[in-house]
C-alpha cells in the first residue's frame, strides 16, 4: 500500500513537472528566447564584429551588411532588407542588462523618421538577441549613466525629428532608457533644441495672412556624477515674429517674448526614475515625485497656459495637480 502510495505522488509530480515546463515554454518570452539560441540567423558571431576594423573597405563594408541583416531578421524587420544600403547603423558594447557579460548594442537608423535600437546578449563567441526599443527616431549618439540603485547601465538616446521640407520643424532631444522589470523604460525625456516655423493664419483664420511666427526651445544639460546621479537643467524659450507674403528668412525675425528657468533632476531609485523633487504620504496622500511644472513648458508660445504640476505616485499613477493649490507643497523644488 505504502509503495503505490509512493508511485503515485511521483506520477503526479511528473505530470505537474510536465505541465509547467510545457506551459512555460509556450509564453512568447520563452519562444523567442528558445529561437535566439537555437537560430543561427538570431547571432551575430563576435568575429564579425572584429571585421569592422577591417582596412580592407570590402570586407568592412560586408560585414556591416551581415550585421545589418541579422538584426532586421532578429526584429522582424525583415521587409527593410531591400533598403539595408540606406540603413545606417552604429554599435556599441556596454552592460546595459542585469547580467555578467557585456552586451552589443546594434542601432539601425532606418528612414528620416524611423529608427531602432536592438540588445544582443553575449553567449559564448556569439551575441544572441535579447531584446529591442522601437518606435524611435534617427539616433545621433548614445551615452550611459551608472546608477547606483542598479549594476548595470542606462541609455541615452540622442535622437533628432528633421521636418524641414513643406513646414519648418526641428527637434534634437534625449531619451533615458533603464531596463526594468524585463524591458527598456523610458525614465526621462529632454528636448535639446526645439524650433517651429508658422504662418498665425494656420491656427487662427481670422488672423492676418502675412504674420509668421518663430519659436525656439533651447536646454544645455550638464550630468553631475554623484550618488544619486543629478542633472542639471537651463532652458530658454523664445518667441520672433515677422510679416511677409512669403516665406521669410531667419533673419527678418524680430524677438517678441523671451523666458528662461533651471531646473535640478536627481535619480529616485523608489520611482526608478529622474524627479525634481519628493513628498511623503505624511504630506500629501502617498508618496509622491515632482516630474515637471507644466506652466514652463513651451505650449506657452503658442498661447497655451497650462498651471499644472505633473507628478507620479509611488503607484506609478501620473497625476496633473493645479498650481493654485498645492504651490507651497512643490514650488521648493523648481529653481529659478
Amino acid at each position: 500500500m505504502k509503495f503505490k502510495f509512493l508511485n503515485i505522488l511521483v506520477f503526479v509530480f511528473i505530470l505537474l513537472l510536465f505541465f509547467y515546463t510545457y506551459n512555460f515554454f509556450q509564453t512568447p518570452q520563452s519562444v523567442a528566447t528558445f529561437q535566439s539560441y537555437s537560430s543561427p540567423s538570431l547571432k551575430i558571431d563576435n568575429a564579425l564584429i572584429k571585421l569592422l576594423n577591417s582596412e580592407d573597405i570590402d570586407t568592412k563594408k560586408e560585414a556591416e551588411k551581415e550585421i545589418i541583416q541579422t538584426t532586421l531578421t532578429a526584429i522582424n524587420y525583415e521587409k527593410w532588407q531591400e533598403f539595408e544600403e540606406y540603413i545606417e547603423m552604429k554599435l556599441y558594447v556596454e552592460t546595459v542588462l542585469p547580467k555578467d557579460t557585456e552586451q552589443l548594442i546594434v542601432v539601425l537608423n532606418l528612414s528620416k523618421d524611423l529608427a531602432v535600437v536592438t540588445i544582443f546578449e553575449a553567449v559564448a563567441n556569439d551575441y544572441i538577441f535579447h531584446s529591442k526599443i522601437e518606435n524611435l527616431l534617427p539616433i545621433d549618439k548614445i551615452e550611459f549613466l551608472s546608477p547606483s540603485s542598479h549594476s548595470y547601465k542606462m541609455m541615452l538616446l540622442y535622437q533628432t525629428l528633421d521636418e524641414k521640407f513643406g513646414s519648418y520643424f526641428f527637434e534634437e532631444f534625449l531619451q533615458a532608457y533603464l531596463y526594468l522589470s524585463n524591458d527598456f523604460r523610458n525614465i526621462w525625456h529632454k528636448t535639446l533644441y526645439y524650433e517651429e516655423v508658422y504662418k498665425e493664419v494656420w491656427i487662427d483664420p481670422q488672423a492676418d495672412d502675412t504674420l509668421w511666427n518663430r519659436v525656439v526651445e533651447e536646454t544645455m544639460i550638464d550630468f553631475i556624477d554623484e550618488d544619486p546621479i543629478k542633472i542639471n537643467t537651463f532652458t530658454t524659450l523664445e518667441k520672433y515674429i515677422t510679416r511677409s507674403s512669403e516665406y521669410p528668412n531667419t533673419d527678418k525675425f524680430a524677438l517678441v517674448h523671451t523666458n528662461h528657468y533651471k531646473r535640478s533632476y536627481y535619480w529616485s531609485s523608489e520611482f526608478n526614475l529622474f524627479i525634481l523633487g519628493e513628498v511623503t504620504k505624511d504630506v500629501f496622500l502617498s508618496d509622491t515625485a515632482l516630474l515637471e511644472d507644466m506652466e514652463s513648458n513651451r505650449e506657452v508660445l503658442y498661447g497655451i497656459v497650462n498651471s499644472n504640476y505633473k507628478v507620479v505616485t509611488s503607484k506609478g499613477e501620473i497625476l496633473y495637480l493645479p498650481k493654485n493649490k498645492f504651490q507651497a507643497m512643490f514650488q521648493s523644488f523648481l529653481e529659478e
